[in-house]
């Protein structure tokens, strides 16, 4: 019986796993006489699971995934995630198939389609590959941003408070999306040496997170007394301008927000002063509510109905378009829809999340038995995600208030990370880690990226991306990375990330 190998080992070779696809001369070095580069011989687990996990894990679950189980409800909700979780199921399968269909060559997944389905067909798929894969580096950078400026320094806006104006924010996103993309940028073209090295960092984020979230959802099984939000009548209300959620008359209460003081009127007669209010305040109560209740709350039957709104409604717990519809009111504090929500709209912001399968392939010269590695570690990684996605969905939907479900951005809640508020041990552990995992995720795509179009070059299949065969004197596809940084930032000037999504 062969000896198993010891932790160390197995840990050696997961840190020297490498991210990126393979270039050119790495997988053809051998026929101009070159040494060949030396294998790492990896497993199915370090080769292909793992990466495949860190790649398909992405930002999505972390700061999209609440809000569409609130939006859908718990079924659509279920259907949206299961149906994407399928797609690449399937795709999966058919990466198996060509696998397991003779040798398989070094260089990724797109020598293997290539070399096995023909350079034509090859390269159609190779082109919307590579931009997939280009793009999914704008959300991911975008995803990173969001999260820094939503949840750990929103004091760091460059162009006002933009809890107050969503275009405010996706300026923001914008502007530093462009500068993270020039910093990542820089590291890719370094050398795929150095974004080697963190490629574990974000591996290791991604799997504590989201072993922290589960352990949150059963040790919160009766809710969290310290996070609540406050209403008025069936509105959910923003955190800001006020500290006491009370119709009160009192310094910091949304009396100040809702009344003002009036000459020459008659209405609510406050401390000897005049005050007319807003007739919503004045005909509703507000109420504090906790916006996690809990497994055993039964909250789970209020969240199945499905809640698509046009944007701009109120978010209510009514399904009255009468309740919902601002119809001209001033809306002050109430939370509004940011986005028109549909099930195409939700299946397409939620599948970049199940995306991410090549990653074990994409290094199939490093596996002692791709044939064997790729099919069985990609699949497992495949159904791993699908096992999480879909439980979170169920999990999500039991814990959380509706009304919180469906705000997007914790402004609530004083702009928190609804995900994070659940996770245990405290929320940082999800927002620090969601960050760099996603700021991982991004640098892997843009370091893919360009050797998959030098890939694509270097066969000729399309004679204007020739120029792209080229390679610096370190090995590195610089011309293909200029150009996937170029069409990159574009992604990123859309600024939304449910529209890059």
């Amino acid at each position: 019986m062969a000896e198993r190998p010891h932790v160390a080992t197995f840990l050696s070779t997961l840190a020297n796993y490498n991210v990126a696809i393979p270039t050119v001369e790495d997988t053809e070095g051998a026929k101009e006489g070159k040494a060949p580069p030396k294998k790492a011989n990896l497993g199915t687990i370090a080769g292909v699971y793992l990466p495949c996990i860190q790649n398909i894990f992405g930002v999505i679950f972390f700061i999209r995934l609440v809000w569409i189980v609130g939006t859908a409800g718990a079924i659509v909700g279920f259907i949206t995630v299961f149906l994407c979780c399928c797609v690449t199921f399937t795709t999966v399968i058919s990466l198996s198939a060509i696998a397991t269909n003779g040798i398989v060559p070094a260089g990724g997944s797109y020598f293997m389609i290539s070399r096995s389905l023909g350079p034509e067909f090859g390269g159609a798929v190779g082109i919307l590959f590579y931009l997939a894969t280009t793009l999914a580096g704008a959300m991911y950078l975008v995803g990173a941003v969001e999260i820094f400026l939503n949840y750990i320094a929103p004091q760091m806006s460059l162009y006002g408070d933009f809890r107050e104006d969503n275009e405010i924010m996706y300026h923001n996103f914008r502007t530093y999306g462009t500068i993270l993309l020039i910093l990542v940028g820089i590291m890719v073209y370094i050398g795929v040496a150095f974004v080697s090295k963190l490629a574990p960092i974000a591996l290791l984020c991604v799997i504590i997170s989201i072993i922290c979230v589960y352990i949150g959802v059963f040790t919160n099984l009766n809710g969290k007394d310290d996070v609540e939000f406050c209403m008025l009548g069936d509105r959910i209300l923003s955190s800001t301008g006020y500290t006491i959620c009370s119709k009160e008359n009192i310094n910091g209460s949304l009396f100040g927000i809702y009344c003002e003081a009036m000459e020459n009127a008659t209405s609510t007669n406050a401390n000897d002063t005049i005050y007319v209010c807003d007739d919503y305040f004045e005909t509703h109560d507000v109420q504090i509510r906790k916006a996690i209740p809990g497994l055993s709350s039964g909250v789970f039957w209020n969240n199945i109905p499905t809640r698509f709104r046009d944007k701009g409604d109120l978010i209510t717990e009514s399904d009255d378009p009468e309740r919902y519809q601002p119809r001209g009111q001033d809306t002050l504090k109430a939370l509004l829809v940011d986005i028109s929500t549909s099930f195409t709209l939700l299946v397409g912001i939620f599948f970049p999340s199940c995306t991410g399968i090549m990653a074990g392939s994409n290094r199939s010269g490093d596996l002692a038995d791709a044939q064997k590695s790729i099919p069985a570690g990609t699949l497992a990684a495949q159904l791993t995600t699908s096992f999480v996605y879909c439980s979170g969905v169920f999990l999500f939907a039991g814990s959380y208030d509706n009304l919180f479900l469906r705000d997007k951005f914790g402004e609530s809640v004083g702009g928190s990370l609804a995900v994070a508020l659940l996770a245990w041990p405290h929320p940082l552990v999800i927002v620090i880690g969601s960050l760099l995992s996603t700021i991982g995720a991004g640098i892997q795509s843009l370091t893919g990226a360009p050797r998959l179009l030098q890939a694509i070059a270097r066969d000729g299949i399309i004679p204007f991306l020739n120029v792209f065969e080229f390679s610096n004197s370190r090995n590195e596809p610089t011309r293909a990375l200029f150009l996937t940084l170029a069409i990159c930032e574009l992604g990123i000037l859309i600024g939304n990330l449910d529209h890059i999504a």
